[in-house]
């Protein structure tokens, strides 16, 4: 006999011999081989009883101590080409011999090792079906086909759909009753497989809505396939797709109402006039069961009989187009048996609140959707330009409407390039009657949504075009009400008649509005048109305006602003409780108050233009919103020197040239505080030329210029004594402090930065007392006075708690990581290090970073990581000497250069912020950006 293996020795190679029997891999393709050949003739319980066999030969994976190339590409060649087949054979034949529970068992596992197989996605779908739980393959096939979808495999996806369609009960028997039988008894009446469809034709191809159509199957159809007697509404806006999309499903689902499936137009948004519930009721007797209407004269004896028809043979009954509730209520006893489905623009609330109905509404289409859309409706013409095919579905809003006229558009004008079709839909005009050829009524978004204004009462129609005046898509009902001089109350009722109507949306739990981009234009279209003059304009501007301006002070009190012109009449500004509030407030308001300063200044209300970036400029720069205060600040300098007011300019070219030089652009905060210098000296302004000063003698203090900033800080502090300031007496001496500082008069700056606390103590300025006891911290650390610059730290991170000021917590955070590594506590300074580089970098505050880079470079040379302490050198170099800091960038570029002497270490990580209490420290914010961190070795 035979032994199992034995080691061969040939041409100087080692050769296991080992009977092929016994090895697990031939021993499955036998056996799998002989499984097949017995389903193949019809023994199935044997075949599965053999494939199963072969499966549990699979003990782990195959080869698996061998980690090599070759043995991965085997591994993975083994698992496509037989194991997942070999599992595809045996669920199946477990399902072909009723073992169905079984094999949904086995497919727990290989569903989890093997999600993305298409094959068991089908198999379970086929064994819930078989086990009769078929309510759990709705869900599952969404699942899995928006996984298919979301992984890019088209084909996949539209094969597990096909399949899912495909496997349906049996179409059942119908109905057709006519003249003759129409009064007979049920058992009387003849059977016949083809029953009545009465459905608009079905598109060739349908995007999207997959959850929609779910929704509807398990809303209108049995767990045992058959059709339930219910209602249910399918609301949305004008365009979005209400008709195509329950078209689409009732042809899908018809095969299941063996009575016929019908659909009604009711013309509740047309120039056609609507048509009524007795128009209905003559519909249905004469279309589903071929009744002679004339045969009852009485319309009530008509839908009497209507009613005992249905309750004999309900059928699927779609109205299309309700205008309201009123509308379909006489009908709701008639059609008690049957699967109703109404569609309309309103959100039918009565029914769905009082009857208990369910609703679905209808949101345009997501972006890949309608990029699909455009694609398979231009012939495919777009596919080659992806980014022009995104940029019409972002004009056209996801609105499906939009989308078809638009790809008939590009369809069939071959020769229009779609970038210039772009440019043209940017004019809301052209996008809202494109489509109109002169064809009739023509198919255009202006038409459909007309019809909802229309119908519309006049109150909520002024509404409407207040939204239109708005500048962006998102508001408030107290904006809307000054706008409109109402109450809020009234803005409120009439912003929900609009939102039950579909034209605006009431997202999440927040007491503002939203509208559809494209319902946005047209709305601006009507306040253009229907002139109501410059008064909701002034008024909506002056409620802006005032509001942040009330915001502002109530976070910083201490700041005086521009001299605020008067309320507008009929406008009612917002106060604010706390500064947290206020602060909240101008965030959710941003893009609103960003817009708005585009919008008074095209306008010409200048007025409002320059002065609105001065109150909001404070509080964006607490979280780093420099490109908004830049933006804002350069269309306020236009608008202040439209109006011909030097101080208003000067003030806002001042602070252009600071919100540059923070971040970074030295050249331009040059150019803007020159020309801000020019203006206030020409006025004989003394107390914005001391402002200018104080910004000019930073310039010198962040160029290097020590000596110059040093005695411009102390001029700016003479004129401030002369102006009798507190602020910007607290100011210069801060400054003037930094300089000392800088130029090595630690115990000078000292002094200075006490007396600069006592004055923002004086003012309330709290933002101020926090940048001073940072200072403090950062001098003191300097002077190996540990204890009084942790008390000065910890003030700092109490008040950074309170002010949520991010450049401020970041410049906290590097004196922090100084001040722990001098303390020799060096996890702690590597964690301050690193979030304070990582605010900079959020921020964009280009000398903050640099500071920080410089300060976590610093440490992490002292700890002996030479590599990485060059490369965050070396960067913080970079920021220092592109900002024209050169005796900076020159210390940190000479300390690189001993660096490089040394001899190089490994890099490493940084540890985490916190594990539980472990090295707790104080208001770390959250983890940072995945990136590159360091250690100490």
């Amino acid at each position: 006999m035979r032994a199992p293996a034995a080691l061969v020795t040939a041409n100087g190679r080692y050769t296991l011999d080992v009977d092929p029997s016994l090895i697990d891999y031939v021993a499955f393709r036998t056996t799998m081989a002989n499984a097949r050949a017995l389903g193949d003739s019809g023994e199935l319980r044997r075949a599965c009883e053999t494939a199963a066999a072969a499966v549990a030969l699979w003990r782990e994976h195959p080869l698996a101590d061998l980690t090599t190339r070759p043995a991965e590409d085997w591994r993975t060649s083994f698992i496509q080409t037989d194991w997942i087949p070999a599992n595809a054979f045996l669920l199946d034949k477990l399902i072909a011999t009723e073992q169905s529970i079984a094999a949904l068992h086995r497919l727990e596992d290989l569903d989890h090792d093997h999600p993305e197989e298409l094959g068991f996605a089908k198999l379970r779908i086929k064994a819930l079906n078989s086990t009769g739980r078929r309510g759990e393959i709705p869900a599952f096939y969404l699942r899995k086909y928006r996984a298919f979808r979301a992984e890019g495999d088209e084909q996949a996806a539209d094969e597990l759909r096909d399949f899912h369609e495909a496997l349906r009960p049996p179409i059942p028997k119908s109905i057709h009753i006519n003249a003759g039988n129409a009064d007979r008894k049920p058992e009387q009446v003849e059977e016949s497989v083809v029953p009545l469809r009465r459905l608009p034709r079905d598109i060739d191809r349908f995007v999207g809505r997959e959850d929609i159509l779910s929704n509807l199957d398990s809303l209108a159809i049995g767990a045992t396939g058959e059709p339930l007697a219910t209602i249910v509404c399918v609301t949305g806006p004008p365009g979005v797709g209400k008709t195509t999309t329950i078209g689409h499903w009732a042809h899908r689902a018809a095969d299941r109402f063996a009575n016929g499936a019908i659909m009604i137009d009711l013309h509740g948004f047309s120039r056609t006039p609507r048509l009524e519930a007795t128009d209905v009721v003559d519909i249905l007797l004469s279309a589903v069961f071929d009744f002679a209407v004339d045969r009852i004269v009485s319309p009530a004896g008509r839908m009497a009989k209507l009613t005992t028809l249905l309750s004999l043979r309900p059928a699927l009954v779609v109205l299309d187009n309700v205008e309201n509730f009123g509308h379909v209520q006489p009908l709701l006893d008639t059609l008690t048996s049957c699967t109703v489905i109404l569609t309309s623009r309103r959100r039918l609330t009565p029914l769905t609140a009082l009857h208990n109905v369910p609703s679905i509404s209808l949101e345009p289409l997501s972006p890949a959707e309608s990029c699909e859309l455009l694609s398979h409706r231009m012939r495919e013409r777009g596919q080659h330009e992806p980014e022009v095919l995104e940029a019409l579905a972002r004009l056209c809003d996801g609105i499906p409407l939009a989308l078809s006229i638009v790809a008939d558009r590009a369809a069939t004008r071959g020769g229009l390039r779609l970038h210039t079709l772009a440019d043209q839909l940017k004019d809301a005009e052209t996008l809202l009657t494109i489509g109109d050829d002169g064809d009739g009524a023509g198919i255009h978004l202006q038409s459909a949504y007309s019809w909802s204004y229309n119908a519309l009462e006049e109150a909520e129609q002024r509404m409407f075009r207040l939204l239109g005046l708005h500048p962006g898509t998102e508001m408030s009902p107290a904006a809307l009400a000054s706008a409109g001089a109402i109450s809020v109350a009234a803005a409120r009722r009439s912003l929900d008649a609009l939102f039950s109507a579909h034209l605006i949306q009431h997202p999440g739990d927040l007491d503002r509005y939203r509208m559809h981009d494209i319902l946005h234009r047209y709305a601006a279209t009507l306040a253009d048109r229907e002139s109501d003059g410059d008064g909701p304009r002034r008024r909506l501007l002056s409620f802006y305006l005032h509001t942040a301006f009330n915001a502002h002070m109530t976070v910083y009190p201490h700041k005086p602003r521009p001299p605020m012109p008067p309320v507008e009449p009929g406008a009612m500004p917002l106060d604010f409780e706390s500064p947290a509030a206020a602060r909240q407030w101008c965030l959710n308001a941003r893009t609103n108050l960003n817009a708005l300063v585009e919008d008074s200044h095209v306008h010409g209300l200048h007025e409002y233009a320059w002065r609105i970036p001065h109150v909001t400029s404070d509080i964006y720069d607490r979280y780093g919103f420099y490109d908004d205060i830049v933006n804002g600040l350069t269309i306020a300098a236009r608008s202040a020197s439209a109006t011909g007011d030097p101080v208003a300019e000067a003030s806002t070219l001042n602070d252009l040239g600071q919100v540059h030089m923070l971040l970074g652009n030295d050249r331009t905060a040059d150019r803007y505080l020159k020309m801000a210098y020019d203006l206030v000296l020409q006025q004989g302004d003394d107390f914005g030329r001391l402002t200018v000063l104080l910004n000019m003698a930073r310039r010198h203090h962040h160029a290097g210029r020590k000596d110059e900033a040093i005695t411009r800080y102390r001029d700016c502090l003479k004129l401030a004594h002369v102006v009798r300031d507190s602020g910007h007496l607290g100011t210069a001496e801060h400054r003037l402090g930094n300089a000392l500082e800088v130029a090595g008069e630690h115990n000078t700056a000292v002094e200075h930065y006490r007396r600069a606390l006592g004055h923002r103590r004086e003012t309330g300025d709290t933002s101020g007392q926090m940048a001073v006891h940072t200072a403090l911290a950062g001098v003191l650390t300097h002077l190996n006075r540990y204890d009084e610059a942790t008390l000065h730290g910890n003030k700092a991170l109490l008040l950074a708690d309170e002010i949520h000021h991010l450049p401020a917590t970041m410049k906290l955070y590097t004196v922090l990581a100084s001040l722990a590594h001098a303390q020799l506590k060096d996890r702690e300074a590597l964690q301050y290090a690193d979030h304070a580089v990582d605010l900079a970098e959020r921020t964009h505050h280009a000398t903050g970073q640099a500071r920080a880079l410089a300060t976590l470079g610093r440490i992490l040379a002292e700890r002996g990581n030479s590599p990485d302490a060059r490369e965050v050198l070396d960067r913080a170099a970079g920021l220092y000497r592109d900002r024209g800091r050169h005796v900076k960038a020159a210390e940190l570029e000479q300390r690189i250069a001993e660096l490089g002497k040394k001899v190089a270490g490994l890099p490493g990580t940084i540890p985490a912020t916190r594990k539980g209490d472990e090295d707790t420290v104080a208001m770390l914010p959250p983890a940072r950006r995945a990136g590159k961190k360091y250690t100490d070795r």
